[in-house]
């Protein structure tokens, strides 16, 4: 942590409370055909890009199931749902923001959701000028739980695995941080830590105001 020069922030669940939206959207959608979803099968689909969803739902629907007959319903059903109610931003946000500008510590966000989605979300929030630089899903070759994602942060942040430090919500950007060497600090959002999560983070804290306890070295729970 002596030599920190990036932290890669995930966007869904972390920064923003979309992952419960996202799942009332996409239930609403499968229900109309005809399918059950229940919350536990949602979970499965948190942190990856779209391609790799479908594959999950087919295991689970048949393979005759498309992710593309609810994508853009799915989607369209979210956009309406926060346009009504607004977009909040998790608790602790914008006081690890400032703490990190205070550091002189570069900042991204590294999320499975296209570049327009990360655009739109930061417009809604404010928050368009608080990080220095994002990576989507659609810019890397393979999704979470693949490294793909955070090695392409630390070229773009120009910093070593070693001098970077990941924070996610969920198992797949655990895996992908793991992968690249990156240690990880969880923060849980609709998943709670399992053992493998217990097992392969650097640390797991409850929220992200939290984490400048475990940056200024602090025993933190």
């Amino acid at each position: 942590m002596n030599d920190l020069r990036l932290i890669i922030f995930d966007m869904d669940g972390l920064l923003f409370d979309t992952e419960r939206i996202y799942f009332q959207s996409m239930k609403r959608e499968m229900e109309k055909l005809g399918f059950e979803f229940p919350l536990e099968t949602y979970k499965q689909l948190v942190g990856i890009p779209d391609l790799e969803s479908d594959e999950i739902l087919k295991g689970i629907y048949g393979e005759e199931f498309s992710i593309h007959q609810v994508l853009e319903s799915y989607h369209q059903g979210f956009l309406e749902i926060i346009k009504a109610e607004g977009l909040m931003i998790k608790p602790g946000v914008e006081i690890l923001l400032d703490y990190l500008d205070d550091k002189g510590i570069q900042k991204c966000i590294a999320s499975s959701s296209d570049k327009k989605i990360i655009e739109h979300f930061l417009s809604l929030t404010g928050l368009t000028n608080r990080f220095d630089f994002y990576v989507s899903g659609e810019e890397v070759e393979k999704g979470k739980p693949h490294p793909d994602i955070f090695l392409e942060a630390c070229v773009r942040g120009k910093v070593a695995a070693e001098q970077s430090l990941v924070i996610e919500d969920s198992l797949n950007g655990l895996k992908a941080a793991v992968s690249a060497n990156i240690k990880c600090i969880i923060v849980p959002d609709l998943i709670d830590p399992s053992e493998e999560m217990k097992t392969k983070a650097f640390q797991i804290v409850t929220s992200l105001e939290k984490v400048i306890g475990i940056l200024e070295g602090e025993q933190v729970e």
